[in-house]
């Protein structure tokens, strides 16, 4: 099916960024073509078919060539051409008042005149022999007279005369009227012949060139519109060009995903349309292709599509520059952009080459299918698409005075070229763009509902009966090492991944995630594929197999998972033996509870300010369906947490970085009596060198998810970027939008953040969009910023609804079992760790408990916690001396704990001599292994293990230095957030008294599994941060001597560099550190090239 985009979608995964070849550049006689095969490139894992199909596509998009596609408008088979002549004969435009009326249906006409006359002859007729009889049968009669004798024996002639001319004046009368009405009916019956005629002309509206009946869409004309065009150009000069904003966007993401290494960065400093106005040369409507034809074989979106009530039409345009001369200035009256071209080292030295594009010609072709509704505006969705590759020409002057001053500078202008007709080429049939003009009309940009439909929950159970994949393992035991990823077959991209278990041939997993599934992947028919991976430390990970789950068939069975075990399918030709078990559903959207609507005002107003005074009132976003009306009024339901959230960064306002004093030449550096202390916010610039060039990142329970493009130096960027995600428990979430700079030869400082905690602003309505100010940063501003939250009908349980990442407090160990058991741990030391940290009790702290012993200190252990759905804590009894040995293990799966609960949690205490199969596979606090294959025989429980624990969710200062370049980031903003007094809300539950989340509807059991056949395939297819109840303010532990005085002003100097001030105020200090980070940055990569690594999702990023 073709691809259909929006006007404010940007490229994401799903819609990446085509981008222009550098040879097309250099080698113009291969540019075009060249241009094509990157604008058709698909992923690199597809098959030999869709290679062949993208050379394919390639060839075609050479311009001058033309080409037979579907029309998505029409939807029958039409011919375009690329970069087409817009002087054509074809574009010039005809008038439909020219041509001749098709002759009407005179047959018809001569019928119905025939057909009235024969019934007012008939009628005549009858009139006048019936009114002669009536009279005769009167006269005969023999009537009471006053006159003796009566006056027809008197007067017999004349009273027989009267009565034959009273029975002729009725049926004379008749005869005039129905004579009368004949000529009436002729003549209106000529008029509608005639009118149908011309009605005919305008919808015929061409000439039946080839003589079969029928105007098909070649033979149609192509009418001028010069009131068309009157109107243009009225409003040409006066047109906001924010309209355009989205249009610079993509072009700048094209430009920004193809310059070349020495180019880093790239931006649209400025468009103008100028005083020139477009002109419409010709347009003329559209019939649709015979909806038999055009309907078989489609799917239902299409059909849908086509038989809605539409309108088509074709416009063809073109635009001219006037004359002007070879300066800049001069050129200001036609169309213009401001480029400005960033080279040098990325992020060691740059220096701004600016140009300015005179856009000279354009001549293209565009149809138009406008969907009707009964309601204003009356046209809903409009489908546009260019009929083959517009025809672009344009000029490029430096504005620097260090280049010659000449015109079309060779490289820049065919990249700058290339780089629009790649934009264009995403738009051109049989591809299209949606535009929702009820929408752009009566609306406004606010989301009010998610582009995800719902959500798949998958939880991986297992792996069994897999073999090894790696023959150059040096273990001479048939073992490998897998893990499990989630895709989609069409993507490839992996949406998240299970750890790896290593040394096993029957891994158990107990992994639960969840992923978003929208609309277009019904459209695509895509499947669900669960990929086994046999990790290898130095070469590429090898495929045991995979399991693919169609996403319809999820979607017919809604809200009901179902336990499968699914044999292993082969990416080769090569069986594969082993199943996966796991457990699946499809989770729809629910609509708002209407109990509990609201007015849905902001509730930070006082009531008497909201009410009275008209400037406390906030501006209600556009409704135009139910569902967004009760979305703007309704809060989240609490029984219901988990969901889909939306995060949009719209823009953001007079972003500028703050300065300490006034800011002064290095030259002129002396101080004047008088002078005031700091700059006031006088002159607002929009762009300038001391601006800063801005991107946000957005994190949500601290954890980073996505990454906006780089906005270079501007005070007011436009990003209308976001990402959509699922959540667990909305009642405890909170989103961190965080705001940098980036620069050069230094780490990117963060402007501001802003902090959002979900359940104190979705208070009475699911979505909210508002100006929020950045806050603990180094900078100032406001960013426009949307939050939507849909909830989706699945229940977690509550050990599921918690964060990734947080710390895990154990206040005490106590052990029961056998006293001989009882006896040996006594002298153990008792080692706890996490993947992320580490702590131990000595077998000092042991001591006698009401069951057996335990191990109690003063302060509780504190062990950090990273991606804890797939973590265990580790509990070790370690013997003490020079040798030490392994006497006992406990294994806790975090996931079975849950958030901010203070409990004692048992855990089965075993005895073997495989730990480490013990502390990879997941054992349940039952310690029952049924999902074990083997081993089981080697585990013994020698008792239970009590644990007094709590995990607080969130990162906070106890954390250890990350190595990372996005953990420290993370850090970075909590530590400026713990600054502010922020951490209490981190983690925070908010759900209301007695109202609790519904029971699990997501897990099944054991006796429900339904075990599939073998099937064959053609190809494979949070952090947060909360301070520590028991840490106490910020100075405890610092002391009072002289260690504590360092203390304090090691931490006064660490707030002074976190603002830029200190030494840290001076750029060879923030460099040096810069320098510093990213040697221990490679370090780290280097030494983590030879671990083993699951293939897990990177960080969302807009281009």
């Amino acid at each position: 099916m073709a691809e259909s985009h929006k006007i404010h979608e940007g490229y994401s995964s799903k819609k990446p960024v085509p981008k222009v070849a550098l040879k097309s550049i250099l080698d113009p006689s291969g540019a075009t073509e060249a241009k094509a095969k990157h604008i058709f490139k698909d992923r690199k894992h597809e098959d030999d078919d869709g290679q062949d199909e993208i050379a394919s596509n390639a060839k075609d998009m050479v311009k001058g060539k033309e080409v037979r596609v579907t029309d998505p408008v029409t939807g029958e088979e039409t011919t375009i051409k690329h970069g087409g002549d817009g002087d054509s004969d074809s574009n010039k435009g005809e008038n439909i008042l020219s041509i001749d009326y098709p002759p009407p249906d005179w047959d018809a006409h001569r019928a119905v005149v025939v057909d009235f006359t024969k019934s007012s002859i008939v009628k005549i007729t009858l009139a006048y022999i019936g009114s002669a009889v009536i009279f005769h049968l009167v006269a005969s009669l023999p009537l009471p007279s006053p006159f003796t004798p009566p006056l027809s024996e008197r007067y017999p002639q004349i009273v027989s005369q009267a009565w034959l001319l009273a029975s002729l004046i009725t049926p004379s009368v008749l005869a005039y009227v129905l004579l009368f009405a004949l000529r009436n009916k002729s003549q209106e019956d000529f008029e509608n012949r005639v009118w149908d005629s011309e009605r005919t002309r305008g919808l015929r509206a061409g000439n039946d060139l080839d003589g079969d009946g029928d105007i098909g869409v070649d033979e149609r004309i192509q009418e001028s519109a010069e009131w068309l065009n009157s109107v243009i150009s009225g409003v040409w000069s006066i047109i906001n060009t924010d309209l355009f904003n989205s249009s610079i966007d993509l072009l700048e993401d094209v430009m920004q995903a193809s310059i070349p290494k020495f180019v880093h960065s790239v931006r649209i400093a400025d468009l103008g349309q100028g005083s020139t106005p477009l002109r419409v040369t010709s347009i003329r409507s559209l019939p649709d292709s015979k909806l038999d034809d055009a309907l078989a074989g489609a799917d239902e979106s299409v059909k849908e599509h086509l038989e809605r009530e539409h309108v088509n039409v074709e416009v063809s345009f073109s635009y001219r520059a006037r004359p002007s001369g070879s300066t800049a200035g001069s050129k200001a009256h036609n169309a213009h952009l401001l480029i400005d071209f960033y080279l040098g080292m990325k992020g060691v030295w740059e220096f701004s080459v600016p140009v300015w594009v005179e856009l000279t010609g354009v001549a293209g072709t565009a149809r138009a299918r406008l969907e009707l509704i009964p309601d204003p505006p009356f046209i809903k969705t409009t489908l546009c698409t260019f009929m083959g590759l517009p025809r672009i020409s344009i000029s490029v002057v430096p504005m620097s005075r260090a280049l010659p001053n000449v015109m079309n500078l060779p490289v820049i202008s065919t990249f700058i070229a290339k780089s629009i007709d790649a934009a264009f080429a995403e738009y051109v049939a049989p591809k299209s763009l949606s535009l929702d003009l009820q929408q752009l009309i009566c609306g406004d940009d606010i989301k009010k509902d998610t582009e995800a439909i719902g959500v798949i929950v998958i939880h991986i159970i297992r792996a069994f009966g897999i073999k090894k994949m790696d023959s150059t393992q040096s273990s001479g035991a048939e073992s490998a090492d897998p893990y499990v990823t989630v895709a989609y077959t069409r993507q490839a991209k992996p949406l998240y991944s299970t750890r790896i278990i290593f040394n096993d041939l029957n891994p158990v997993f107990e992994e639960t995630t969840a992923i978003t599934l929208d609309a277009n992947a019904i459209k695509v028919r895509e499947k669900l594929s669960l990929q086994l991976w046999d990790s290898d430390r130095t070469s590429a990970d090898d495929m045991m197999g995979f399991v693919e789950i169609d996403v319809l068939d999820l979607m017919r069975n809604k809200n009901e998972p179902t336990r499968r075990i699914t044999p292993l399918s082969s990416p080769d030709s090569d069986g594969r033996p082993g199943s996966l078990e796991y457990t699946v559903g499809f989770y729809e959207k629910m609509a708002p509870n209407e109990k509990l609507s609201t007015d849905g005002l902001d509730p930070a107003i006082p009531e008497d300010l909201k009410q009275h005074d008209p400037d406390f009132r906030e501006a209600r976003a556009v409704a135009l369906n139910d569902l967004e009306a009760a979305v703007l009024v309704t809060p989240p339901d609490p029984q219901w947490p988990s969901g889909i959230l939306s995060v949009q960064v719209h823009e953001i306002r007079d972003l500028k970085v703050a300065t300490q004093g006034r800011e002064k030449s290095v030259i002129r550096s002396s101080r004047s009596e008088g002078e005031k202390g700091q700059d006031e916010g006088g002159e607002e610039q929009e762009e300038g060198e001391h601006l800063p060039s801005s991107y946000c990142t957005i994190a949500i329970n601290d954890n980073l998810i996505y990454s906006t493009r780089v906005k270079p130096i501007t005070a007011s960027p436009t990003f209308n970027a976001g990402t959509e995600r699922f959540i667990r428990d909305w009642r405890s979430t909170h989103v961190s939008v965080v705001v940098r700079d980036s620069r050069m030869r230094e780490n990117d400082p963060i402007l501001g953040i802003i902090f959002l905690k979900l359940s104190d602003i979705l208070v009475n309505a699911s979505e909210v969009t508002r100006f929020f100010p950045l806050e603990h940063g180094i900078g100032y501003g406001s960013a426009r910023v949307s939050v939507l939250f849909r909830p989706v009908r699945a229940s977690l349980p509550l050990n599921l609804l918690g964060f990734d990442s947080g710390m895990l407090r154990v206040r005490k160990v106590e052990v029961d079992g056998g006293e001989e058991h009882i006896s040996q741990l006594r002298k153990c030391k008792v080692s706890l760790s996490t993947s992320s940290d580490s702590d131990a009790f000595s077998k000092k702290d042991a001591r006698d408990g009401s069951d057996g012993i335990e191990w109690v200190e003063e302060q509780p252990l504190e062990l950090e916690v990273h991606e804890r759905y797939s973590k265990a804590l580790t509990i070790v009894f370690k013997s003490t001396g020079l040798v030490s040995e392994k006497k006992a293990i406990a294994v806790l799966w975090l996931q079975d704990v849950v958030d901010n609960e203070e409990k004692v949690v048992d855990v089965p205490l075993w005895k073997t001599d495989d730990y480490d199969r013990l502390k990879q596979n997941y054992v349940p606090l039952d310690g029952k292994l049924d999902m074990w294959e083997n081993g089981k025989e080697n585990m013994t429980r020698i008792g239970t293990l009590h644990l007094d624990l709590t995990f607080s969710p969130g990162i906070n200062n106890a954390h250890g230095n990350a190595h990372d370049s996005a953990k420290k980031r993370v850090q970075d903003e909590v530590d400026r957030r713990e600054a502010a007094g922020l951490g209490d809300k981190v983690g925070e539950h908010a759900g209301e008294d007695g109202i609790a989340a519904r029971e699990d509807n997501t897990e099944v059991s054991k006796e429900d599994t339904e075990i599939e056949e073998v099937e064959e395939h053609s190809s494979p297819g949070t952090y947060s941060d909360q301070s520590s109840p028991e840490s106490g303010g910020e100075n405890e532990g610092e002391g009072k001597g002289l260690l504590g005085k360092i203390r304090k002003k090691k931490r006064h100097a660490t707030e002074l560099n976190r603002q830029h001030k200190g030494v840290m105020q001076i750029k060879p200090a923030r460099t040096a550190e810069w320098l510093k980070d990213n040697v221990e940055e490679a370090g780290h990569k280097v030494k983590d090239r030879f671990k083993m690594q699951a293939r897990q999702p990177d960080v969302e990023t807009e281009v």
